[in-house]
């Protein structure tokens, strides 16, 4: 791993415990850091011998990610959820699907898309001849927006993030793709792909449209919701579909 990546994880850790100052959580914020990271990835990642010595793998990476991620604070979502959902899947995928973040099901679970849009997406994610576990799945938000955050055990409490709430997450995102190095993203929903492309144009007008984030090929379809709403629309998510699956096969758009 390169220095820089080193001091990226070493930062977000001091972003974590200064945000648990901030929340008023006096007792973690004392905790020194091989408690919230186990101290063998802790001494990966803070002794410069070690950096000679060992690299981390993709897979180490996410985990040492999702030791970070479940003790965010950075929003308010981090207060309310039960769950914080990272993501699922292969941490060296070249198929990368990305929400816009978890639902009741998920924060319950602690895994992207197990809901019944989630099940359309496995369908979706076969039927291109792939599995849950080849491909990743996560989302811009990692923790469930709520209408009411004081029932997380509410049903028909989901609602979209709002636009700070995504920005504010979406660094842990950008980790995710920097550690699993995607050939092509598919952005799922209106919320996803207006996050990823800075865009305010409608998903009906921009999917099917190749794209780029970050260097790396974007695909923005409708979310499985919509399918689900307006079954319809899966002739179009399929084109779009297929267009992933060319790429991926032959390099080429």
């Amino acid at each position: 791993m390169k220095q820089s990546e080193y001091l990226k994880i070493l930062s977000l850790s001091k972003r974590t415990l200064e945000e648990y100052l901030n929340w008023g959580e006096t007792e973690i914020a004392k905790m020194p850091i091989d408690k919230i990271i186990s101290t063998e990835e802790s001494a990966k990642i803070l002794s410069p011998k070690k950096q000679s010595e060992s690299v981390l793998s993709p897979k180490e990476k996410i985990e040492t990610l999702k030791r970070i991620i479940d003790s965010c604070k950075e929003c308010s979502l981090g207060n309310s959820r039960l769950n914080a959902v990272i993501g699922v899947g292969s941490p060296t995928a070249d198929l990368m699907f990305v929400g816009e973040g978890p639902g009741f099901d998920e924060d319950h679970k602690g895994e992207p898309f197990v809901g019944k849009a989630g099940q359309l997406l496995t369908k979706i994610i076969e039927a291109m001849g792939y599995t849950r576990e080849n491909v990743y799945i996560t989302n811009i938000v990692k923790c469930h927006p709520m209408i009411d955050p004081t029932n997380p055990e509410k049903r028909s409490n989901d609602r979209p993030p709002t636009p700070l709430e995504m920005e504010t997450c979406k660094h842990y995102l950008d980790e995710q793709i920097e550690i699993i190095k995607p050939k092509i993203i598919v952005a799922l929903g209106a919320s996803s792909a207006k996050s990823l492309l800075y865009s305010e144009e409608s998903i009906s007008k921009i999917r099917g449209i190749v794209k780029e984030y970050k260097g790396i090929k974007l695909m923005p379809t409708y979310h499985p919701a919509a399918l689900l709403r307006n079954p319809s629309l899966k002739k179009f998510v399929w084109d779009d579909m297929k267009i992933v699956m060319h790429y991926l096969d032959t390099g080429k758009i």
